[in-house]
């Protein structure tokens, strides 16, 4: 009897999960198209990096500007 509802509890939770895993790519991916043959756009992976990059040194910019001035006063 209680492996029985073991198996039934596993089987709802594989269900809960996919259902969980099908909307969540649904509100994830929905901004993002990918073309149908499967390559990227070289502009788009630019700017990617452009935009990483950017925000890497704005970050790193901010927090030195932070720590001069509310820790090494």
């Amino acid at each position: 009897m209680s492996s029985e509802r073991q198996e039934k509890r596993a089987r709802q939770a594989r269900r809960d999960l996919d259902r969980m895993t099908e909307q969540s790519e649904k509100l994830i991916g929905a901004g993002r198209s990918d073309p149908p043959d499967g390559t990227e756009d070289r502009i788009e992976i630019w700017g990617r990096r452009v935009g990483r990059s950017l925000g890497y040194i704005l970050a790193t910019g901010l927090l030195i500007y932070l720590l001069a001035t509310y820790v090494f006063v």
